[in-house]
């Protein structure tokens, strides 16, 4: 199925498998969906969800930081020639370490510096060749400094997306928290951001962690300040072209994805 036209900007959800018949009968609330891991070999409802809705390819397929193996871009390439995605999303982060030995956080970001960067850019090229589409990276949230850092985060990212050709995929949650807890407003912390790089940008739920004792990323509804902000990027990023609401758990409710879903839209105009 082919994309929203340019110019457009499509409304979507992650690909959640027990939500399969609701989102089926959602009608055209539902613009596209994410997928975050392959079809399972007894969802029922896949084909028809792949017939239905376009799909973005947003599957972890390697930390770019290291060469990506054999086995890695081979998998890759079957999961675009089966979701035919417009472009395909990895993240700048770190899950291991380069000797493998121990496995970091998700949410652990590189180090901005010169070395890295031109780690990230080499196996971006890679990848993006290997799939024969565009590559979106998205940004992973920051919550403290090291002495080793070179750059900015944002200057790491405007530079890996001028020298490379890639998309910005755009998390606000993620820009949100680490802003929350740098002591910033989040559009200040976006002030140096390439925004005209944005494809894509992800908005999803934050509600307090007892844990962390602080906000923390949530399968809810995103918060009006959450939309605002996505609006006011919209703005700002003429290449933009899709807004995902990013929530993937086997406990999510198909009333929270359609609510969010359609609270987005209408924070767009598009209801």
């Amino acid at each position: 199925m082919p994309f929203i036209p340019e110019g457009r900007i499509s409304v979507g959800a992650f690909y959640n498998p027990h939500l399969a018949e609701e989102l089926l009968r959602a009608g055209d609330l539902i613009g596209h969906l994410a997928m975050a891991d392959p079809p399972a070999s007894d969802d029922a409802g896949f084909p028809y969800i792949r017939d239905r809705f376009p799909l973005l390819l947003h599957d972890y397929l390697g930390q770019l930081s290291d060469p990506l193996s054999p086995h890695a871009l081979e998998r890759a390439r079957h999961l675009q020639d089966m979701y035919r995605s417009p472009w395909v999303a990895e993240h700048f982060q770190c899950l291991h370490t380069q000797d493998h030995d121990r496995t970091l956080d998700y949410v652990f970001p590189p180090l901005y510096t010169e070395e890295f960067l031109q780690r990230f850019e080499a196996n971006a090229r890679v990848l993006q060749d290997a799939v024969g589409a565009p590559l979106v990276m998205e940004n992973i949230p920051g919550f403290f400094s090291l002495e080793h850092t070179q750059m900015s985060e944002a200057k790491f990212l405007r530079r890996f997306f001028d020298d490379t050709g890639c998309g910005f995929l755009l998390d606000l949650p993620h820009i949100w928290l680490a802003a929350h807890y740098s002591g910033v407003k989040a559009r200040e912390y976006l002030k140096d951001f390439p925004l005209e790089k944005v494809v894509e940008m992800h908005v999803a739920g934050v509600e307090e962690d007892r844990d962390l004792e602080g906000p923390w990323i949530a399968p809810t509804a995103p918060p009006q300040e959450i939309l605002d902000l996505a609006l006011w990027v919209a703005e700002r990023a003429p290449k933009l072209r899709a807004v995902t609401f990013d929530a993937f758990s086997p406990g999510l409710a198909a009333e929270t994805v359609l609510k969010s879903v359609e609270m987005t839209r209408r924070a767009f105009g598009l209801n």
